[in-house]
């Protein structure tokens, strides 16, 4: 036997089983198989009974329900009344939902350097609320983050972006 011969024979024997190895881990499902996978994969995937599968629970996480709900105080607290106080308009924003974690009314927006009471009012419908404005850190004009609480009281879908009037007090 010469070595080429040798050369030839030790490559098939290569090609051979790493086309073997391949239609096993399922990398050339359809050399075993069109339009289907290896008998391997049918055999590692299990099939449960729909009496058998879990429904899905809450694992801790806040709801939209539960960031929503506020007490009666705070409410009124938050329903816009004419202030003694005067006002500075601060101007508009898109405001979309905030973190559901933050309960309360509050706006982050980048209008504001740092933590203060005013008042937004939802061009859309006129409404107003009093609430916290919070910083956002971000560049004028990127947009806001209402609470839900805020936009529900506000009527707001939670799925929209808002235009808010913002004012400071």
């Amino acid at each position: 036997m010469n070595s080429s011969m040798i050369k030839v024979t030790g490559m098939i024997i290569v090609i051979a089983v790493l086309l073997s190895a391949c239609g096993l881990n399922g990398s050339f499902p359809g050399l075993l198989r069109p339009g289907k996978g290896t008998q391997a994969d049918d055999a590692i995937t299990p099939k449960m009974r729909a009496d058998q599968q879990e429904k899905p629970q809450n694992l801790g996480h806040i709801t939209v329900a539960a960031a929503a709900a506020v007490s009666e105080a705070e409410l009124q607290q938050a329903v816009a009344k004419p202030v003694a106080r005067p006002e500075r308009d601060l101007g508009t924003t898109i405001a979309s939902l905030g973190l559901l974690g933050q309960d309360g009314f509050w706006l982050e927006t980048p209008l504001v350097e740092s933590k203060v009471e005013g008042r937004v009012t939802y061009l859309e419908n006129g409404t107003s609320i009093n609430l916290r404005l919070i910083p956002s850190g971000a560049v004028a004009g990127s947009g806001s983050r209402i609470s839900v609480a805020a936009m529900q009281v506000l009527g707001i879908p939670i799925v929209d972006l808002a235009e808010l009037r913002v004012f400071i007090r």
